[in-house]
Order: C-alpha cells, then sequence, then structure tokens
C-alpha cells in the first residue's frame, strides 16, 4: 500500500482533487492507497463560527460517494507543520503532496480522474445550478471574478425567465444540500472553485468564465468562456437558438468526458 501525504486546505476542491489523485492513482497502479491529509489546524477547525460543517466533516462525507473508496485508505493528520509555509522547492513554488513512490514531484499535477458509484446518479431535472464568488467570506482570485456581482445577477433573472429552475450555492451551504443539487442539475453555470470537483465527478455540462489552463485541468467537462464573451447577450438578446448551441456544446463535452471516466467501472 502507498502512502500519500496531502496539503489540506479549507476548500473542499482541494480535498477531492487529493482524493481523485489517489484513487486513479490506486486504479494506475493496481494496488491500495493510503492518503493522508495534513491539516495546520485541529480536527474540529471552522473556518468561520457560522459554517455549517468542518472540511474534514466534508472530506470524510465526500469519500463515501466514491467509485471504489473502499480502495483508498483515507485517515487525517492534525496541526500538522509537514506543508508549512516555508516549505518550498528551489524555484520556491510550493510542495501540495509527497508520494511515497516519489512517482509525481510535490508541485507537479498529477492525473486526478475518478468518478462517483453508480448508484449516485440519478435523472436530472430542468434545474440549473449556479455558485458565484458574491457570498464569498473573502474574494478569489482576479481571474476568477471575470464577471461583476452584477453580471451574476442579471443572469440568473434571465435564466429563471426563460423557464429555469435556478438553484445557488454558496460556499457555507451544507455538503449534503449542494451534492445533492449538483446530482440532480441538468447544467452548472459557476465561477473556477467551490463546488467544481463535485460537478466533475458526475460529468455535469458546465459554463464557467475563464480563460485559464487551470481551469481547463480542474474541470475537463465544462466549456470555457473568457472575458470577451457577454453571458447577457449569449443568453437573452433575443435572438432565436442564440443559447441552444451553447448548452449543446456543454452536453457534448460534458458526455465526452462520461466516456473517459466511465472506464474506471470496468
Amino acid at each position: 500500500m502507498e502512502r500519500i501525504q496531502w496539503r489540506g486546505t479549507w476548500g473542499i476542491g482541494d480535498s477531492m482533487r487529493g482524493l481523485n489523485t489517489a484513487h486513479q492513482h490506486a486504479h494506475d497502479t493496481n494496488q491500495e492507497v493510503h492518503l493522508e491529509m495534513h491539516w495546520p489546524h485541529g480536527e474540529d477547525y471552522l473556518t468561520h463560527p457560522k459554517d455549517p460543517e468542518t472540511i474534514v466533516q466534508r472530506t470524510d462525507w465526500i469519500h463515501s460517494r466514491y467509485h471504489n473508496h473502499e480502495r483508498v485508505k483515507l485517515t487525517h493528520v492534525f496541526d500538522s507543520d509537514l506543508f508549512c509555509s516555508d516549505n518550498k522547492n528551489p524555484d520556491n513554488n510550493k510542495a501540495r503532496f509527497y508520494f511515497e513512490s516519489n512517482t509525481y514531484e510535490p508541485d507537479g499535477w498529477p492525473s486526478c480522474h475518478w468518478i462517483f458509484s453508480k448508484d449516485q446518479f440519478v435523472p436530472s431535472k430542468k434545474k440549473i445550478v449556479v455558485w458565484t464568488p458574491t457570498h464569498n467570506s473573502e474574494s478569489p482570485r482576479k481571474w476568477k471574478r471575470v464577471l461583476t456581482n452584477e453580471d451574476w445577477y442579471d443572469i440568473i433573472k434571465m435564466l429563471s425567465w426563460e423557464g429555469w429552475i435556478t438553484v445557488e450555492l454558496t460556499y457555507r451551504t451544507p455538503i449534503r444540500d449542494a451534492y445533492k443539487q449538483i446530482q440532480e442539475a441538468n447544467f452548472i453555470l459557476c465561477y473556477d472553485g467551490m463546488w467544481h470537483y463535485i460537478a466533475r465527478n458526475f460529468a455535469k455540462p458546465m459554463l464557467i468564465p475563464s480563460w485559464e489552463g487551470v481551469t481547463t485541468y480542474n474541470t475537463p467537462n465544462a466549456v470555457k468562456k473568457h472575458s470577451s464573451w457577454r453571458y447577457k447577450k449569449a443568453i437573452g438578446d433575443g435572438s432565436p437558438d442564440v443559447f441552444a448551441p451553447t448548452l449543446g456544446m456543454m452536453k457534448t463535452t460534458a458526455n465526452q468526458y462520461l466516456k473517459r471516466i466511465k472506464k474506471y467501472y470496468d
């Protein structure tokens, strides 16, 4: 059994990246993997007193939904200084993980494709799930804020006028609720972050305003649009079938990724 030590942060996306990486590595090497999450805080730490659950609780809960989750043994190390701020390589890059076999460099980008178990896939509803940086406790990096709060507001309103059920998630949404909404969603419209790895493991059609390569890495099931693209015009300028090709593109991209990750069921 190989041990992977992983840097834990407050975001569930980082935890799921670690879980996905460990599961794909277990599959590729045909062995069980021990994923050891290292947290710089205690087990009961909350980023904010109003948070509904700890990141440790979220990580444990989501792992139980993974395909072949028993193949990866998940444990936690609290108050760890393994990934302290001084822990950098000569190029000043942060170490994010350590493979016992040294298969990947600690600041590298190992492949992290995986899927939820078959029984977690349910029929979708005419519902678009949205998450934006509007209600974040801290603003995400600038490249994740292509749209303004007003832009997001207008988009959600326009989708409602088109007859879609729109459900907006925040980072404080309990993970069970966020999971269920994404599980049932027809489409996802969001910025690059927050709940994106749940949508990835369901291979949901997604539209993300971003021009960064890391968005393609994190969400290969998503269609990216950069800052020069106008969501208002694409969704609601009154032209016939303006949004339909984009929806079709989203479905095609997601279905291609779903075919790719379904192979892990075999």
